[in-house]
């Protein structure tokens, strides 16, 4: 009689073992904000807005739209930049119809290590909610420290995860004064 409770056993901790090893582990969340990060260049469009205000004026303002297309992308849209006080007109509007051969100029370069976030950030499968360590700044945006033209104080990442794929990323920061906000919308 023990022997055959030896034998069941046996068998279910096999059975255990075998089920578990068919179970894939779901990647931790930074993982998976990496990878539907990568796959923006699936996208079929990519809306990139760009924002820089000052107390109550906008100092620029830049809206381009990145459309897959067989051999690149169509990119349209427009770039408004305030003017000086003696200009004609207090802005400059540039349209923008060309085509580019990849995505790149829309979507910055990123490195997302949960080591680079200040203390209460939120990251799940539907998002990162994040403020990025200020000696952190120009590795999240994969550049040499050297390379920041500007200060970027109190950066603030946000990527949203909808349908199983990255639908958004937004950057906001102060800069000399200035706020930024750089949002990018994804369509599949």
């Amino acid at each position: 009689m023990k022997k055959r409770y030896l034998v069941v056993a046996v068998m279910l901790l096999a059975a255990v073992l075998v089920l578990s090893a068919c179970i894939e582990t779901p990647p931790e969340a930074i993982e998976l904000l990496r990878q539907k990060y990568s796959e923006i260049s699936s996208a079929a469009s990519i809306k990139q807005e760009i924002t820089i205000t000052k107390g109550n004026f906008t100092q620029f303002e830049s809206v381009k739209t990145y459309t897959k297309t067989e051999n690149g992308y169509t990119v349209k849209g427009s770039e408004k930049t305030i003017n000086d006080v003696d200009a004609d007109k207090p802005f400059t509007e540039v349209q923008i119809d060309t085509t580019v051969n990849s995505a790149a100029g829309a979507t910055p370069s990123l490195t997302l290590d949960a080591d680079y976030f200040e203390a209460g950030y939120r990251l799940t499968e539907t998002g990162l909610n994040a403020i990025v360590k200020q000696e952190n700044v120009a590795d999240v945006l994969g550049v040499e420290g050297t390379s920041l033209k500007a200060p970027t104080d109190s950066l603030v990442l946000e990527m949203v995860i909808s349908n199983q794929a990255l639908g958004a990323v937004r950057i906001a920061y102060v800069s000399n004064d200035c706020n930024v906000v750089i949002l990018l919308t994804i369509d599949y």
